[in-house]
């Protein structure tokens, strides 16, 4: 499911507008890459937080910053 800025926000309530919209569109990218739902939002919540995601979470592997 793609999302938008304001589809965004049901994942994570604390994201302001942009940030809503930089998280969607880091989940809508890994979700085009992986195929994976949870991970594109686990991925774009921790990315919209100044955060890297964890090992696992990593969608590109070994090329992923």
């Amino acid at each position: 499911m793609p999302w938008d800025s304001k589809s965004f926000q049901k994942h994570n309530r604390k994201l302001s507008g942009s940030g809503s919209a930089k998280a969607a569109a880091i989940a809508n990218a890994v979700l085009k890459r992986t195929g994976n739902e949870g991970l594109a939002i686990a991925t774009a919540n921790a990315r919209a937080k100044g955060q890297k995601p964890k090992k696992h979470d990593k969608p590109f592997g070994s090329f992923a910053p």
